[in-house]
């Protein structure tokens, strides 16, 4: 009984077999197929190893250039601001649409951000904070997507302009009933 040497299990009398005319070993012929050969190592009949084909690179080498979706001037791949003053996310080249939409974004978010802090700010108020603190609340649940990144810092002003609201509230509620 001999074992096979690529999988080490027992070749079987039923098993189709093969043997390495150089160093003698025996296989089996599924085993001896899927490598392309023999497995001992130097043996002349060995399987070649092939080399991987190459690996598609795009804009990592040097000298590599994309244009600017602002300005269309000619930049080197991996800026991420040109001197027309235009900033982007990543590296890889975007599209004139891909920037615009990506721009308007960013846009949205700091006007959504620059909104919730002067609501915050305005919550701090005693007699403004039932108003805006729920107008606050109400923002950031609704904007709760887009102002989730930034850890959370935004989403819990607005929250926290909420709460402030409703404890203002109720301090006013009660001095006004007269406690």
């Amino acid at each position: 009984m001999a074992r096979c040497s690529i999988c080490y299990t027992v070749i079987g009398d039923t098993e189709a077999a093969t043997q390495c005319p150089d160093c003698t070993q025996n296989y089996h012929q599924s085993c001896w197929s899927e490598i392309g050969g023999c497995g001992t190592y130097g043996c002349k009949k060995a399987a070649v190893a092939q080399k991987p084909p190459v690996p598609v690179v795009v804009g990592a080498g040097w000298g590599d250039t994309k244009p600017c979706p602002a300005c269309n001037l000619q930049i080197q791949s991996s800026l991420l601001v040109c001197t027309c003053g235009a900033k982007f996310p990543w590296a890889d080249a975007m599209t004139p649409t891909e920037y615009k939409e990506w721009q308007a974004e960013q846009n949205a978010l700091s006007s959504a951000r620059s909104r919730l802090a002067w609501l915050f700010i305005g919550s701090l108020a005693g007699v403004t904070a039932p108003v805006l603190g729920t107008i606050a609340g109400v923002y950031a649940y609704k904007k709760r997507k887009k102002l989730a990144g930034a850890g959370g810092t935004y989403l819990a002003m607005g929250y926290g302009s909420a709460a402030l609201g409703g404890i203002y509230a109720v301090i006013i509620a009660v001095l006004a009933l007269g406690g």
